[in-house]
């Protein structure tokens, strides 16, 4: 096969000081910010999204008794063995010639998700977080369960198939229904989330029975905390609101929120650690509940979710926290 698009002559950098690499699309403020204030610190920041591999950049590493060493080049050139740190944060799908052959793009991704992804993660630095732990964590029904061993008060829940499971679970009231995967690519490649939704038993029909569901107890809410963990550092906000429908989920109803920095009870904030240890992440969005009497009520840990609104929103100093982590600052 021919690559009909060469790669750009890439930007040579100084390979003789060591880099960080973050691996993200071109469109991401977050990383925006990050990148200024490594910058501003004298890092060196090779930012690579691997949606332009393999047809506008280049690997060419061989296999050493130190691990691979080689060229990663794009727009900049870096080389694998001056990487210190790697930050997983939102990178794009491969991406190939749109006239290849379906069978052949297929081929192509495949291979070069094994080939890219397996050298990068091969690299023995901090990942914040390595993709192969960022791909377990991502399966809720695990998240839920470590939680739950992990001491953290976690709602009654099921996933299940089973109408009638569904139906004796819920009884004479309503649950919550939330989806158990992080949605999926709509017709013009955005993301497509199943909204959260309350549900009574007589909702459900045999409809369930197609596809896995979770429903969970409906917790009653004082406010709700968004709890950002990056290495042993934690910094928990509350997040109020008066909006009907922020107050079943916060995301639908952003105009609505007010926000406040708060503490978190030792017990939770031990349960969290544990967690996340298990989990073998670094860096974690991290959703709660808080109830009128002031249990803290775990949700959900997003191990690349969202977070830079806070840092201006709330006034919470995360952009420095990410750097330090790059940089190695912190555990």
């Amino acid at each position: 096969m021919t690559v009909r698009r060469r790669a750009p002559t890439p930007e040579p950098i100084c390979t003789d000081m060591q880099s960080i690499l973050i691996l993200t699309g071109r469109d991401d403020l977050t990383a925006d910010a990050v990148v200024e204030e490594l910058v501003k610190r004298g890092e060196q920041v090779v930012r690579f999204d691997t949606a332009d591999f393999p047809t506008a950049s280049r690997l060419a590493v061989s296999l050493t008794g130190d691990g691979w060493t080689g060229p990663l080049a794009g727009s900049r050139t870096v080389r694998l063995e001056s990487v210190k740190s790697v930050w997983w944060r939102r990178p794009n799908e491969f991406r190939t010639p749109d006239d290849w052959p379906g069978h052949a793009r297929a081929l192509a991704v495949s291979e070069a998700r094994s080939g890219l992804l397996g050298v990068l993660g091969s690299l023995p630095v901090r990942w914040v977080n390595h993709p192969s732990k960022d791909a377990a964590a991502n399966y809720k029904p695990v998240q839920l369960a470590v939680a739950a061993r992990c001491g953290l008060d976690v709602p009654r829940s099921v996933i299940t198939s089973d109408p009638e499971h569904a139906r004796t679970f819920m009884g004479d009231g309503t649950v919550v229904y939330k989806g158990l995967g992080g949605g999926v690519l709509g017709p013009e490649g955005k993301r497509q989330f199943l909204p959260v939704a309350l549900v009574s038993a007589d909702q459900v029909d045999d409809g369930v029975s197609g596809t896995a569901h979770l429903f969970q107890e409906r917790v009653d809410k004082a406010y709700e905390v968004r709890l950002t963990v990056i290495g042993d550092r934690m910094f928990p906000v509350a997040i109020h609101t008066d909006s009907e429908a922020a107050q079943l989920d916060w995301r639908t109803d952003y105009r609505s929120h007010r926000y406040e920095v708060v503490d978190m009870p030792p017990e939770v904030e031990k349960g969290v650690r544990q967690l996340m240890d298990e989990l073998g992440l670094f860096f974690g969005a991290l959703d709660f509940a808080v109830t009128p009497d002031g249990r803290w009520v775990f949700f959900e840990v997003n191990p690349n979710g969202q977070w830079h609104w806070l840092a201006v929103r709330a006034g919470v100093p995360l952009v420095e926290a990410m750097a330090d982590a790059l940089q190695g600052d912190t555990t």
